[in-house]
This record gives structure tokens, C-alpha cells and sequence, in this order.
């Protein structure tokens, strides 16, 4: 029995359970792990807007005099001192009025990201003197919950590949490999007729188990049901054999007696020629030539002289007799080529292929004279001879003889002719100059 061939790469339960877990937990610690910088964030920018705000008032309360007192130096000195110490990138003090008293900038202020604080400068009693305009870097914010997210990342990466390796190392233990080795049972478990040939090796207490001693359990019902089928198959085949044969044999009789009858629908039974309908299909393809390629044939109507006569004198097993060595004669003396046939009753016909009207004249004195010639031997006291009277008539464009029936009708009357002329005599159609079918008398 083939074994089916194992892919190398097969996408099975193990790879099918570890995608979805890392799936599952990809997606889980993703969502976790966003929702957590999203509080760390929250909680920084909180963080430096708290310390900024402090840093502001601070920085307002300190200034208060210098800028009443519009103490400049000071002023730029406690502003250098801010910049050059903190995260403060830019701070401008103005006057009550507007006007800028100081202004400090760090040089990479442009390039980084900061935010921005504006405080009133106010006196003990409250009076506002000025304000105060500071900006605080947040890089070292952006630096950290960009480690913190890498941190976290790494984190989640360990966590989802140890969780899948466990459940890789669970799954091939508990699952996996039962349901391995089911499989390898299974596939060679089976000979040529379906006869399952050993139990399952399972026998863990778990499902795969159970399923495993359900299976050795029905092992043998299946084996005896097998070989009960196989029984019946044997018996249906022997039997579809048999009425194959029947029907083959059935078949070649009809096939026998198809052919049987479409030879007697052919056949004249008597002289064993052909009929007038197996002639009629034999000739067909000549007139089709003639009517193409010019190739001409004749035709010969024969009918026995005063053959009523003899049938009502002699009976008709004599007459019978007659006509049977008639067709003899006519079938000895025709060519190969030559199509004989009997019409009905006493006459005949011979189509002459590729025959003119001087050989279709000469075949027809030949048969004339085999036919007068001719000796009927009924017993050793009778002994008969009879004469054909024959009509000839040759296929022709000019007189409008182009087909079978047209050809037919013109040597038919020819040999009404004979008949009228005195009988055991040969006339072609081309001699006649008044007679038609439609005067002609038919002669027995």
C-alpha cells in the first residue's frame, strides 16, 4: 500500500496553538505595555509642569526687588547662573511696562523640545512689578520613557518567548506526541484490503487515550464488517461479470441479426441478388460521378419472354426454378464491376459501370444469347428453355438521362420495345424515335 509522503514543512497543531498564544500574548503586553507609558508619560509631563511651575515662582519672587530697583546686572547674572546650572534653555524678564530688563538663551534652544512657563514678579504685598517668561527643556523626560519603553519591550519579548517555549515543550508532551504516534499506527495499521492489523500503542488515561481504546474496540467490528463487504463484493462482482458476458454475448447476436436483416432487406431471397433497393443504393454514387466527371454507364432491364405462361403450366416451383438459373447465367456472364439485380417478378437488371452504348449493346446479345442458349433440366422427361427480352439505355446530358430513376424508365421502355418487336431481342433506348412509356404494352 503507498504511504503518503510527508511534506518537511507541515503547518501543524503546535505551530497552529504557539501563533495564536504569541498572538494572544503579543497583543496583551502591546496593549499593557502602551497603557503603562501612557501613565509614565502623564505622570513625567505632570512632574515638569509641577517643577516648572515651582521654578517660575522661585525665580519671580527672587527678582522682585532687582527689577523694581532695575538692577540689570543683577538681573542677567541670576539669569546666566538658571541657564547654565538647570534644564532651563531660555528665560526674559520684563518690566511693568513691556520692556525686556534681561534675556538669557541656551545655545541649542532651537534643537530641543521644551515648554514653556509666564509668571507675574510680585512684591511681598502682592503689587506686580514685571513678568517672567521661562522655557524648560523636556529632553531628559523624552530620554527617559524612551528607556523605559525599550525596558519594556525587552521585558515582554522575554516574557512571550518563555511562555512559548513552555507551551511549545507542554503542548509536544501531552498532545503532540500521543497524537504522533496515532498517526504512525494508523498510516501502516491497513493491508491491501482494508484489514486494520494492529491496536493503537496509546494508553495514557486522557482523551487521546480513550479515543485510542475506543478505536482498538471497534477494530474488530470493523475488520469483520470488512470482510463481510468483501464477500459481497466478490459475489457482486462474479455476478457483473456474468451479465457482462451475457450482454456481451446478447450483443453480438443482435449485432449478427442487425446485419442478418439489413442483408435480407437487400437481398432477394429467392435468386439471392440484390433487390431493387439494395440497386438503387449501389448505383447512386455512378450517377453522382456522371453528373461531375462526364463517366458514363448503362443500364439492362431483362424480363423473361411468356414467363406467366410457363408458371401457370408448370406450377410455380418450375417457374422458380427458371428464375434462379436465370440469375445464374446473368451473374456468370456479368463483369466484376457489373451490378446485378433482380426488380421483382420476372425482370432483372445489370448495370453496366464505365459501359458506352456500343459494350452496353454487346454485353446485352451476350446475355441474349447465354439466356436462349439456356436449358431448364426439371426431371429426365421435361427439360425447358426460355428467351429475355432486353432494353438498353445509356446515361447521356443531351436526351436528359442523368439519373437513376430517368435511366431506369429509358431502358424499361426500351425493353417494351423488344417485347413489342417480337421478343428475344435487344433494343437501345437511342433507337427509339415514337415510343414513350406511356404507350408501351407490357407483355408477359
Amino acid at each position: 500500500m503507498n504511504r503518503p509522503r510527508r511534506r518537511l514543512c507541515r503547518f501543524g497543531i503546535r505551530q497552529k496553538v504557539v501563533l495564536v498564544l504569541l498572538t494572544v500574548l503579543l497583543t496583551a503586553l502591546s496593549v499593557s505595555g502602551w497603557l503603562v507609558l501612557r501613565d509614565m508619560e502623564r505622570n513625567v509631563l505632570s512632574e515638569t509642569e509641577r517643577r516648572g511651575v515651582e521654578m517660575a515662582e522661585y525665580l519671580s519672587r527672587s527678582l522682585a526687588y532687582s527689577v523694581v530697583g532695575y538692577d540689570y546686572h543683577t538681573i542677567q547674572l541670576l539669569l546666566n547662573q538658571v541657564v547654565q546650572t538647570g534644564d532651563v534653555v531660555h528665560v526674559r524678564v520684563l518690566s511693568d511696562r513691556g520692556n525686556t530688563m534681561a534675556e538669557v538663551a541656551h545655545p541649542d534652544r532651537e534643537a530641543v523640545e521644551r515648554v514653556g512657563f509666564e509668571r507675574p514678579v510680585r512684591l511681598n504685598d502682592g503689587t506686580v512689578v514685571g513678568n517672567l517668561e521661562l522655557e524648560l527643556s523636556i529632553e531628559p523626560i523624552v530620554a527617559q520613557l524612551a528607556e523605559q519603553k525599550e525596558s519594556l519591550i525587552k521585558r515582554e519579548v522575554l516574557v512571550i518567548l518563555l511562555i512559548a517555549l513552555g507551551e511549545f515543550l507542554v503542548l509536544s508532551w501531552i498532545i503532540i506526541g500521543p497524537l504522533t504516534r496515532v498517526s504512525r499506527a494508523l498510516e501502516s495499521n491497513v493491508d491491501e484490503n482494508g484489514v486494520i492489523l494492529r491496536d493503537i500503542p496509546v494508553d495514557s488515561r486522557d482523551e487521546i487515550g480513550e479515543l485510542a481504546r475506543r478505536f482498538n474496540e471497534m477494530r474488530a467490528q470493523l475488520n469483520a464488517a470488512n470482510q463481510k463487504l468483501h464477500g459481497r463484493v466478490e459475489a457482486a462482482d462474479r455476478e457483473l461479470k456474468e451479465a457482462y458476458q451475457k450482454l456481451l454475448e446478447q450483443s453480438a447476436a443482435l449485432q449478427h441479426s442487425n446485419l442478418e436483416l439489413e442483408r435480407l432487406s437487400l437481398t432477394d431471397p429467392l435468386t439471392g441478388l440484390g433487390n431493387r433497393r439494395a440497386f438503387d443504393q449501389n448505383i447512386e454514387a455512378d450517377m453522382a460521378l456522371f453528373r461531375r466527371h462526364g463517366d458514363i454507364s448503362s443500364l439492362l432491364v431483362l424480363d423473361l419472354d411468356c414467363f406467366k405462361g410457363l408458371n401457370d403450366t408448370h406450377g410455380h416451383d418450375i417457374g422458380d426454378l427458371v428464375l434462379c438459373q436465370f440469375a445464374d447465367v446473368l451473374q456468370s456472364h456479368a463483369r466484376e464491376t457489373d451490378e446485378v439485380c433482380r426488380l421483382g417478378g420476372e425482370e432483372f437488371a445489370v448495370f453496366l459501370r464505365r459501359a458506352d452504348e456500343d459494350g452496353a449493346m454487346a454485353m446485352a446479345e451476350k446475355l441474349r444469347e447465354a439466356v436462349e442458349a439456356m436449358v431448364v433440366n426439371v426431371d429426365d422427361a421435361l427439360k425447358l428453355s426460355v428467351t429475355v427480352s432486353i432494353g438498353v439505355a445509356t446515361l447521356s446530358t443531351r436526351k436528359r438521362i442523368t439519373s437513376a430513376q430517368a435511366l431506369y424508365k429509358a431502358a424499361d421502355q426500351a425493353m417494351y420495345v423488344s417485347k413489342q418487336a417480337g421478343r428475344n431481342r435487344v433494343t437501345h433506348y437511342d433507337s427509339l424515335i415514337t415510343e414513350s412509356p406511356s404507350t408501351a404494352t407490357h407483355f408477359a
